[in-house]
This record gives C-alpha cells, sequence and structure tokens, in this order.
C-alpha cells in the first residue's frame, strides 16, 4: 500500500513537473494584411509555436486587406506596410516590429552580370516611358564604373528549430548604423538583349505599392517631373501618370506571390516585392543607386542604413526618407508594422498576451533567425518606440 502510494506521488510530482516545464496557456491569434512580411512570418511563426506553445494564423491578402480587418474587428492583429490615411479605428497602435527592402526583380536569362538601375529608369519603365531592355537609358547606367558598399558582418549564434546555427548579420553602431567596411569600385557589363519589358504590379490594394509610389513620384524631379505626378496610393494603377490600358506590356498580379511568379514566367519581365519573393524563385535583383550616388543591394545593412534616416511619429509609424542622400542606404525600404489593439480597447487579456509575445519576437528574434529572407531587425530610436507600443498591448 505504502508502495503504491509512493509511486502515486511520484506519477504526480512528474506530471506536475512535465506542465510546469510548457507553457501555462497555449492558445492561438489570427492575423491579416501585408504579403511583403508572409516569407518572414512563415518561417518564424514555427519559431514561436515551438518556444511557445501558440499558435499564428496569418491570412496574406495584402496590407489594405489587414487595415480593413482590424478595423472591423475580424483579427487579433493586422500586419500593414503603411499608415492608415483615412478611416483610421477607435483602438488603433503601431507597432513597427521589422523592415524590408522593396526589390526589384527580373527575369533576363541571358544578363549573367549584376543589372544597375537609378530612380530615375526605374520611375521611367514602371510608367512605361522605357519598354524594351536594350533602351539606351538602361544600358548607359550599365556600361561604366559604379560605387557600392560593402558591410562589415559578424558571425552571430541564434537558435532555429531548438539548434545552434550561425549566421552572419550586419555589424550596427551606437545609432543602430550598419558600418560601411570600404567601398568597391565594379564595372558594369550587363549586355541588356533588345526584348520587351512587361511590368507586373500590384493589383490588390498595397502598402508595398504605396511605398514604392512614394519612390517613384520623388525620382523624378525637374524636367522629368510629369513621369509621376500623382500622389502615392495603395493601388499602384491609381498612382501611375497613364492609365495602364493604354500599354500592353503592364501586368496585375494579386500581392507579392503572384508578382513574383508572373516574372518567373515572362522572360523580360520586372516587378517589386520584398527581395526573398525573387531569390526564391531564382531571379535577378537589381542593384539601386542611392542619393549618395552608391548602387546599393537589397539586403538587410542597405535598409538598416537608409531607415535610421527615418523620422520616427509619436504614433509609432516611420516617415521614409525616399529623396535623402544616405551613404549606404537602399533607397526604397520600409518599415513594416504590426496593427494592435491597446489594453484599453477591452479585448480577450490571454489572447493581448499572446498579440504582444508575437509582436515582441518579430521585433527580438524572427530577422537574426532568418537573415536570408532579407528583413532587419528594427534598430535605434524605432526599436525603442516599438517596445513602448508592444507595451501598451497588455
Amino acid at each position: 500500500m505504502k508502495l503504491r502510494k509512493r509511486v502515486a506521488i511520484a506519477s504526480i510530482a512528474a506530471a506536475a513537473l512535465i506542465l510546469s516545464s510548457g507553457p501555462a496557456f497555449a492558445g492561438q491569434i489570427n492575423g491579416s494584411g501585408a504579403t511583403f512580411a508572409q516569407p518572414l512570418i512563415d518561417v518564424c511563426k514555427v519559431e514561436f509555436t515551438k518556444d511557445t506553445g501558440h499558435t499564428v494564423n496569418y491570412g496574406a491578402g495584402g496590407s489594405g486587406k489587414g487595415r480593413s480587418d482590424f478595423t472591423a474587428n475580424l483579427v487579433d492583429f493586422a500586419a500593414s506596410d503603411s499608415a492608415y490615411t483615412s478611416g483610421f479605428p477607435k483602438h488603433l497602435e503601431y507597432a513597427p516590429v521589422y523592415a524590408a527592402a522593396i526589390a526589384i526583380g527580373y527575369n533576363l536569362p541571358t544578363v549573367k552580370t549584376p543589372v544597375y538601375l537609378t530612380p530615375q529608369v526605374i520611375a521611367q519603365i514602371f510608367s512605361g516611358e522605357i519598354q524594351n531592355w536594350n533602351d539606351v537609358r538602361i544600358r548607359t547606367v550599365n556600361d561604366g564604373e559604379v560605387r557600392v558598399p560593402v558591410f562589415a558582418t559578424k558571425r552571430t549564434t541564434v537558435k532555429v528549430g531548438g539548434k545552434n546555427v550561425v549566421k552572419n548579420l550586419p555589424v550596427l553602431d551606437k545609432n543602430g548604423k550598419p558600418k560601411i567596411s570600404s567601398y568597391k569600385t565594379v564595372e558594369a557589363n550587363a549586355k541588356m538583349p533588345n526584348l520587351p519589358i512587361t511590368v507586373f504590379y500590384r493589383s490588390d490594394s498595397s502598402g508595398t505599392s504605396e511605398q514604392f509610389g512614394k519612390f517613384l513620384k520623388g525620382a523624378n524631379d525637374g524636367e522629368n517631373k510629369a513621369l509621376w505626378p500623382k500622389t502615392a496610393s495603395g493601388t499602384f494603377a491609381n498612382s501611375t501618370p497613364n492609365p495602364l490600358s493604354n500599354y500592353f506590356n503592364f501586368q496585375s498580379a494579386n500581392g507579392s506571390a503572384l508578382v513574383a511568379a508572373g516574372v518567373k514566367g515572362k522572360v523580360g519581365g520586372i516587378g517589386y516585392a520584398e527581395s526573398a519573393w525573387f531569390t526564391g524563385n531564382n531571379l535577378g535583383v537589381a542593384l539601386v543607386q542611392n542619393w549618395a550616388g552608391e548602387f546599393v543591394e537589397a539586403n538587410a545593412a542597405g535598409t538598416s542604413a537608409f531607415l535610421v534616416g527615418g523620422t520616427v511619429n509619436d504614433n509609432g509609424s516611420l516617415d521614409t526618407p525616399y529623396q535623402k542622400a544616405i551613404k549606404g542606404g537602399y533607397p526604397i525600404a520600409t518599415a513594416s508594422y504590426g496593427l494592435v489593439y491597446p489594453a484599453s480597447a477591452g479585448k480577450d487579456p490571454e489572447k493581448q498576451k499572446i498579440v504582444a509575445q508575437w509582436h515582441t519576437y518579430l521585433l527580438e528574434e524572427c530577422p537574426k533567425k532568418f537573415p536570408e529572407k532579407g528583413y532587419i531587425s528594427i534598430t535605434g530610436k524605432l526599436y525603442d518606440k516599438a517596445k513602448q507600443q508592444i507595451a501598451k498591448i497588455k
């Protein structure tokens, strides 16, 4: 009898130990929004579940869909690459939790060397002004020496899938700006083919389109200003200078994945999206000239350099400096926001705790675990603001 009692007590103790080693409460949260963020969210939500026991369901229908779902109280959180311009929900906090470059991907299988593009040429392509890859304006940029920054990196061990994995991350100074170790002079010699350009653009309401439109509008001051006279819009076709029906070579696609798929399926195609969508499809990604005259890759270091020059607003959003000369900065980048409810919204407190955990995980862990996806860890003043915003959730 005493033996059975001791066994029972031991069993209860073992069960208690097992339960105490896992999360006290395992729940799930639902979100929707930006396809720009999907490559990072898809891999990192798996890690989040392993580390916390909680489940994140995320429907990537575009930033506009995320904002409308959040406004209608259909989700626990949303993701957007741009802030609201109207229809503000009663309860809203922006949490800037990661950022990435808006890459220019292309499908030119005969071009074996990197392609270099200036802001002016990009705007001319996406306005329909340039319609062939051997246009003299593209060939001129890709014929001669270009200056490319080389960033310092460090080997850092992070835990992925329960294992320690070594990753190369940019070296940052005390302000969160990546360090440029040197510059290299490169002979740009891409042989541009006599091939029509097919432009793939987002048909859905997209924060990526809105940020890209801000870049395009500022890319052609002076004599070329008429190329992008309109205010940037979340719907790409609404901000173009001429109706896209005027051009045979513009193709719409719903979401970043289908933009990349369109470019993949059309030799001569070009599009805009987060770089992982293009590199994952074995497509080329252009180096883009910044306003300091440097050509920069669409990578984490260049994105960090660019965003450090932005202005952090009281609501947690960031005004990006699309015409500012920033050394080392990739000139088409954006912070991406979690749209979250503050504690005062009266939401389920247990779900709010998970939402806060998830956004802290996005801020602190995800870009470090998967730097190859091209997203950056928020740094400097924007990081401090993100922590303040997340603290309002619970």
